[in-house]
């Protein structure tokens, strides 16, 4: 098995932060994962729309802005997560807060990856594309043709490139980019957020989204993102009993694969909570 787990930091605008309880390598490799994914908090505040922890900054479009744009966070990342094998975000969208002014530009994006690449240690292993939005080419906020060049100036420095979309069971996958655009990844790994709500039936979405993907397009490289976040520690026994048989049905599912995603807000405490209580969970 290979593990991914989503380790959330604060933007602040490029002076970022740590939520205290994401996890050190120490505990990150622990719980079980084999990587971490370095990347900043779009929790909104739900008043104003804002992101509460700030964003990334965007200097300008050319090749040196990107570069210079990253500085602001490798070295940052690169203390906190040295220990363990770690991906890092690009930051796709122009604009954090809107997917109506599209994508940076190609040559930012290349930038950002060198920043990053250039002055990290060697526990940085890849890049995560931080753009769930599963319509991204067909709504034509990014073109695919940025997507391959990217995929390429990654793969071809040895990293890893992996991509995490959300689709539901009301959605039709058919509709979606994943079909096209998911051989630029090394791995996808599908959101289904039954967690949260959002898909009703994850018997149905597992096998008329993931495997109808997967089967109907060869795609071999995809997978399966797991979900939990503090309502599994919940201090109501009702709500923690809920939300953790709710966070293991996923268990009868992404073990069928060799490689998982995990989800976990921003405490680490969730996954050695579901870890305990969850056989196979992790």
């Amino acid at each position: 098995m290979t593990l991914y787990g989503l380790w959330y930091f604060k933007a602040k605008g490029g002076f970022p932060e740590e939520f205290p309880n994401a996890g050190t390598p120490s505990t990150l490799k622990n719980v079980g994962f084999n990587y971490a994914v370095a990347l900043y908090s779009k929790a909104e505040d739900k008043g104003s729309g804002d992101l509460l922890y700030g964003g990334v900054p965007y200097s300008g479009i050319t090749y040196e802005d990107g570069y210079n744009d990253a500085l602001k966070f490798a070295g940052w990342i690169d203390s906190k997560l040295r220990g363990i094998d770690y991906l890092v975000f690009i930051p796709v969208l122009a604009d954090d807060y809107s997917l109506d002014f599209g994508s940076r530009t190609t040559q930012y994006l290349k930038g950002w990856v060198d920043g990053i690449y250039s002055n990290t240690s060697s526990y940085q292993k890849g890049f995560y594309w931080y753009l769930e939005f599963p319509w991204q080419v067909a709504k034509n906020i990014v073109y695919e043709e940025t997507i391959n060049e990217i995929s390429d100036y990654i793969r071809h420095r040895g990293q890893q490139f992996i991509w995490i979309p959300y689709v539901h069971d009301g959605n039709n996958p058919e509709g979606t980019d994943i079909k096209s655009i998911t051989t630029y990844f090394t791995y996808v790994f599908l959101q289904s957020n039954y967690y949260q709500g959002k898909t009703s039936d994850l018997d149905k979405w597992y096998n008329e989204v993931l495997l109808y993907l997967r089967n109907e397009y060869n795609l071999n490289n995809l997978y399966m993102e797991l979900e939990c976040d503090g309502g599994v520690n919940s201090p109501d026994p009702t709500t923690a009993e809920y939300y953790r048989e709710r966070a293991c049905e996923y268990v009868n599912y992404a073990n069928n694969f060799s490689y998982k995603a995990y989800y976990y807000n921003v405490n680490i405490e969730n996954v050695q909570t579901m870890k305990n209580c969850c056989g196979g969970y992790i």
